[in-house]
Formats: structure tokens, C-alpha cells, sequence
């Protein structure tokens, strides 16, 4: 099994990535076969990734970076069976590794190569997957404007995204969407935000679908009504700490849902934030791929099952 460790060097401010290389080097030099690729861009990720699969040997495929890092690999290595895909998490939020036990494993890299493979969920947005979460609105609009404060120095990938919400609330709110889910249950309305999601987080932790679990072959979503401000505010905290589905005062403004399609069209181009990463769109169509993420778990790390 080749080992191969695909690093981005801007990630989370890029604090921890020649830590990491070091590390990489002296663990496992003369131990196993294993290369670092340190990249140069988005699409610099796409043609080394394409280009190391096409290898066409048993390899390890290792996101040094964020989500947006892994959703890159993800996108990139997914048509090659040989191929599994890990990750050592170094960016803003890190959110994909909090769907594990003991996820502090995925930054020991004696671990990660005595690692093995499991088969978890995508989703599949039109034509591109997701890891983790899809999310549009509100905090969508919030990751989208999370860059401008990624520059300050001693803020953290939480604290970024704080300050963006702040910023966020500045700007018009609501947006008007149709849903339908699995081809049969539709509403519409005017919504803060909605999440379509595989796994629990985003936003450094703000857990948006707390019942969602990355393998059981079920997308959740969760969509809040347009609100006053001042309930939001309110809101925050208990969204966060993924309490929005239990808070009295807060569940009669939260439509959540477990399927495996979601339709969605919008009056106008809406910023939909998948990963992290952002575009813009008028109509998607989201929809669960089971078990078709081969990924690379370290030693005595396993998914997060939510009874």
C-alpha cells in the first residue's frame, strides 16, 4: 500500500503544514512507501490526484488540509476503486473528522498508516460530491464571506466564522425556495438556511444535523423559517451545540427530515456552500450515494452511530 500525502499549504493559515511534513518524514521514512505532494492550486489538486490514480497501484490518498482539501481529493480520486482517500486535518474548521471517536488519531501518523478502509456515504450534488454538508442561506452566506477575516491574526476557524455571521446579519436575510423530498413531500416558504446533510457539522462545529450519520445511506436536511434578527440571535448558541431540535422555543421554526432525495429551486441564483466550498445556482438536486466513499480510517478511530 502507497501512502501518499497531498498537502495544502494555505490551509487554516497554513500554521501546522511544516510540522506535519516533518513529522511525515521522520515517523515513517525507511518504514513504508510514501510520498508528499505539497499543491499549487484547486485544479493543481485535481491533475496530481488524477494523475497518481491512474498509477493504477493500492494507494492512500491523504487530504493534508480542511474540508474543502478532502471534498477536492474526494472529487478528483472517486472513479478509481484502488484508490482510498484519508485525511490529516489542518484547515479552518476540520468539521469531517468530528464524525469519529477519538478523531485526534487522524494527526498521528503512525496511526493513519496502520489505518484501514471504510465505506461511507456521499451526496451527490448534481454532478459533484459531498462529504459532509451542503448548506444554503444564511450560513451558507456566512462560509462565503468566512475569507475576509481569515487574514486576522489569532482567530480561530470558530471565531472566523463568528465574526462572518456577525457580517452576515448586516445583509438581507430569507430566501425563497421549493423543496421536495424523495419525490413526494414538498414545502416551500422563506428560510433563514437549510443544510442538506451527511454529516453532523460545519462552521468549526456548529452542529446543523446532530441526528445525521456518515454511513447509514440517509441524507438529512434541516431548514429554519425566515426570522427576526433578534431571534437569531437567540437561536445561535442552541444551533451550535445542536440542541435546535429539542429548544421549545426554537423547533417550531426548524423543518428537519431524513431521505435520500432533495429537490430544490430557487427564485433567483442562490450561494450554495458545499464542503466549504461555494457556488451559485438556481436548481439541485441532491441525492444519497451509499457506501461509496472508500475511506481511510486511522487506528482506534470508527464512525460516531447516533442512537
Amino acid at each position: 500500500m502507497k501512502h501518499i500525502f497531498i498537502v495544502n499549504p494555505v490551509a487554516g493559515k497554513g500554521k501546522y503544514q511544516l510540522e506535519i511534513i516533518k513529522n511525515i518524514e521522520n515517523q515513517l521514512y525507511g518504514k513504508t512507501d510514501f510520498e508528499i505532494y505539497i499543491t499549487k492550486s484547486k485544479e493543481d489538486v485535481k491533475r496530481y490526484v488524477i494523475s497518481k490514480c491512474k498509477e493504477n497501484v493500492s494507494m492512500v490518498l491523504y487530504a493534508c488540509g480542511g474540508d474543502g482539501t478532502l471534498h477536492d481529493v474526494i472529487n478528483s480520486a472517486q472513479d478509481y476503486e484502488q484508490v482510498n482517500i484519508g485525511i490529516i486535518p489542518c484547515g479552518t474548521g476540520n468539521d469531517y473528522v468530528k464524525n469519529f471517536e477519538n478523531y485526534y488519531n487522524f494527526n498521528d501518523v503512525i496511526a493513519q498508516i496502520e489505518g484501514s478502509k471504510v465505506e461511507l456515504d456521499l451526496i451527490k450534488v448534481n454532478d459533484e460530491y459531498a462529504a459532509s454538508v451542503c448548506n444554503i442561506g444564511f450560513d451558507a452566506d456566512a462560509a462565503f464571506n468566512m475569507h475576509k477575516f481569515k487574514s486576522i491574526p489569532f482567530i480561530t476557524g470558530t471565531g472566523c466564522y463568528i465574526l462572518s455571521v456577525l457580517y452576515s446579519l448586516t445583509k438581507k436575510l430569507g430566501k425563497n425556495l421549493e423543496v421536495e423530498v424523495d419525490d413526494k413531500i414538498k414545502f416551500n416558504g422563506k428560510f433563514l438556511l437549510g443544510v442538506i446533510a451527511n454529516g453532523n457539522s460545519y462552521g468549526g462545529g456548529y452542529k446543523c444535523a446532530p441526528k445525521a450519520i456518515i454511513n447509514d445511506g440517509i441524507i438529512d436536511i434541516c431548514f429554519i423559517d425566515k426570522i427576526s434578527r433578534f431571534k437569531i440571535l437567540g437561536l445561535i448558541n442552541e444551533y451550535k451545540i445542536g440542541k435546535h431540535l429539542e429548544n421549545e422555543n426554537i423547533k417550531k421554526y426548524v423543518t428537519y427530515k431524513k431521505c435520500k432525495t432533495v429537490r430544490m429551486k430557487c427564485d433567483n441564483p442562490i450561494n450554495l456552500c458545499i464542503d466549504g466550498e461555494s457556488s451559485i445556482h438556481n436548481e439541485l438536486f441532491f441525492e444519497i450515494s451509499h457506501k461509496s466513499l472508500r475511506f481511510w480510517i486511522p487506528k482506534g478511530t470508527k464512525p460516531i452511530y447516533v442512537v
